[in-house]
């Protein structure tokens, strides 16, 4: 009895399907991250892995886009379709560098925040502590596939000592 159950265990274990933690992966953003462009277009638009949640009226999804003295020039409400969120911007006379700063509510219901940054104009990339810092941040979105990882590992390690531990309990 005891085989057929530690058998059935690791077959359930081995073949159910094990749950992505995806937590709304960008695929695309208009402009895209570092791009160099030569004029400030009228909207940014980024497009993820998944369906984006809305909440009713609620604003859970949004797109802020600052100028490089840090004044912002986008509209306050970002507009969600689908797996795509997009915001007009109020200025597009702008040159230097433009920073956009993502918060959106994947399908998964996980918030995820995030930053990136594209050059308008003849201007050169910025390379200051700020850049530096969002090259961190930047970093730290990447590691968190890492860390889903790490999640379920340790989920099957714990499910794995649950199944020896019901054995032994049933044996005595």
């Amino acid at each position: 009895m005891i085989k057929k159950i530690l058998i059935l265990s690791a077959v359930l274990l081995l073949t159910s399907p094990i749950t992505a933690f995806a937590h709304g992966e960008v695929t695309s953003s208009n402009p895209a991250q570092n791009e160099k462009i030569l004029a400030m277009p009228t909207e940014i638009s980024i497009d993820f892995d998944g369906e984006l949640q809305t909440l009713g009226d609620s604003t859970v999804n949004s797109i802020t886009v600052t100028d490089a003295q840090g004044q912002v020039i986008s509209n306050p409400t970002s507009v969600v379709a689908g797996s795509r969120i997009s915001n007009k911007l109020l200025l597009t006379d702008i040159t230097g560098l433009v920073s956009v700063h993502y918060r959106i509510v994947s399908e998964d219901g996980h918030p995820v925040e995030g930053d990136y940054s594209f050059t308008v104009g003849e201007v050169p990339t910025l390379t200051s502590a700020q850049g530096e810092e969002l090259n961190e941040v930047e970093t730290g979105a990447s590691e968190e596939s890492g860390s889903n990882l790490l999640v379920t590992a340790v989920g099957f390690a714990f499910l794995s000592a649950l199944v020896v531990v019901i054995v032994r309990r049933i044996k005595k």
